[in-house]
C-alpha cells in the first residue's frame, strides 16, 4: 500500500523571501539542517499526514522569526516531515503549526560613566511555539489529538555581531523544538497510542 502525506506550508516564509521590515539582511553564514530522521519515525494507523501552517508570521517588529535562517514553523514542519509516516487507509492526522513566533524587546542599559565602559544585554528574544496533533476522521471528526507548547528567551550583548546573533536565534529555534519534540513523544504514547503501529 502506498503511503502518502501532504506538506501543506501557506504562509511558511523559506529562506530570505519574506524580508519586509527587515532591520538588517541576514548573514550568509551557512547553518546545518535541523533534521529528525535521527530518531524513530512514527508509523501511523492514518492514510496522510498534513501539515498546517496556521501561523504567518507578521514579518516585522517586534517579530524575527522571518529574518532566522531556520524559523520555529520551517523546523517544525521538518518534525512532521521526518517522524510521521501513514500506514493506514482511513483518518488523517493533521499537524497543526498554531503558533511559531519569536519577538525582540528592547533592555534598558546603564547610563552614564558606568555605560561608557560596559557593555549590557540590549534585547531580548523570546519564542512560543505551539502545535497540534489531530486525528480527524474521514468524517472530518476530531477523534483524538495532543498539543504541545515550548517557550524560550535570551538576551544578547549591544556589542554582538550579526553572525552571532543568527547563533543565537539558531540555538532558540534548535531550544523550542527539544521541548516540543519532549512533550509530542509523551502526549503520543498517552493519547494517540491507537493509532501507532509498534
Amino acid at each position: 500500500m502506498l503511503s502518502r502525506r501532504s506538506f501543506m506550508l501557506s504562509g511558511l516564509a523559506i529562506g530570505g523571501a519574506a524580508l519586509t521590515g527587515c532591520k538588517t539582511a541576514p548573514s550568509s553564514y551557512e547553518y546545518a539542517e535541523l533534521t529528525y530522521t535521527h530518531l524513530p519515525p512514527y508509523n501511523l494507523l492514518v492514510r496522510d499526514v498534513v501539515v498546517d501552517q496556521a501561523y504567518v508570521s507578521p514579518a516585522k517588529s517586534p517579530n524575527v522569526e522571518h529574518l532566522f535562517d531556520i524559523s520555529p514553523a520551517q523546523a517544525s514542519a521538518r518534525w512532521a516531515k521526518d517522524r510521521l509516516y501513514p500506514q493506514g487507509n482511513n483518518n488523517v492526522l493533521n499537524f497543526v503549526i498554531k503558533n511559531a513566533a519569536v519577538t525582540e524587546s528592547e533592555l534598558e542599559q546603564q547610563k552614564g560613566i558606568t555605560g561608557l565602559f560596559t557593555y549590557d544585554q540590549s534585547e531580548r528574544y523570546t519564542g512560543v511555539l505551539e502545535v497540534e496533533l489531530q486525528v480527524l476522521s474521514d468524517q472530518g471528526f476530531n477523534e483524538a489529538s495532543v498539543v504541545a507548547k515550548a517557550e524560550r528567551s535570551v538576551t544578547v550583548a549591544e556589542n554582538i555581531k550579526l553572525r552571532d546573533r543568527e547563533k543565537v536565534w539558531y540555538k532558540l529555534t534548535e531550544d523550542l523544538m527539544t521541548e516540543i519534540d519532549r512533550q509530542l513523544q509523551q502526549g503520543i504514547a498517552k493519547h494517540l497510542g491507537q493509532y501507532v503501529l509498534p
